[in-house]
């Protein structure tokens, strides 16, 4: 699920796979291999953007927010991203790089309690 992502956003998705935060690093490694019983997919090219982490079985977006995201330039292109994606069906949730490098066992405690939430959300779909 690309939802017709430009090619030159897979080439900055690479790029990105590459050149991970500190941040990014830790939370894959806690993500990668089924370990939440989901798979998810590291800056994944979706639309105009690339997105940190997606879950395609429940269309769920983690994003990383690092310094950067201080700026007002920045914190509305993150609102504009949030938007476009869950207009598109798709939840976002945000984490700052501080809370994944302080407390990575907080953060993914809130995960599971979001995949929690999109699984009993899917599945109450499904039985309509």
């Amino acid at each position: 699920m690309h939802l017709r992502a430009p090619a030159r956003i897979f080439g900055y998705a690479k790029w990105m796979r590459n050149n991970p935060t500190k941040a990014e690093e830790l939370l894959w490694s806690r993500l990668r291999g089924n370990q939440t019983g989901y798979k998810f997919r590291r800056q994944h090219p979706m639309s105009g953007y690339v997105v940190d982490f997606y879950c395609h079985a429940v269309k769920y977006v983690i994003e990383l927010d690092g310094s950067i995201h201080d700026h007002t330039m920045a914190q509305l292109e993150d609102e504009n991203k949030d938007i476009d994606l869950a207009d598109k069906g798709i939840f976002v949730q945000r984490f700052t790089d501080e809370e994944v490098l302080g407390d990575i066992d907080a953060v993914m405690k809130r995960i599971h309690e979001t995949l929690s939430m999109l699984r009993k959300k899917y599945l109450s779909m499904d039985a309509e």
